[in-house]
């Protein structure tokens, strides 16, 4: 059976009791945010929370590998645009990955 369960959040708490029960019972969740999609990110999917009971179990050796590396570097990227939202001044490096995206 195939069920594609649809929860839509109040500003975006997946904490709250109908979102955790249905995160409970499935296979893997898409978050998609509003706001990432206001910042012309297409899709506007969240990988953070966004997840797949699955996983690297279905994958083959070279796809977790490469996948495994771009993970990193999107959290990575995501913790370095928060920092620099409280910095004023950026090394040049710094400034050339937030460039870079």
């Amino acid at each position: 059976m195939t069920a594609l369960p649809i929860v839509e959040t109040q500003s975006g708490d997946v904490s709250v009791y109908i979102p955790t029960n249905v995160i409970s019972i499935t296979d893997g969740q898409i978050f998609l945010f509003a706001n990432l999609f206001n910042t012309g990110i297409r899709i506007a999917i969240n990988i953070g929370i966004s997840v797949s009971r699955v996983g690297s179990a279905a994958q083959i050796k070279a796809m977790k590998q490469v996948v495994g590396k771009s993970k990193l570097e999107l959290a990575q990227l995501v913790e370095l645009e928060a920092f620099a939202q409280f910095a004023s001044d950026l090394d040049k490096a710094t400034q050339n990955k937030l460039a870079r995206g």
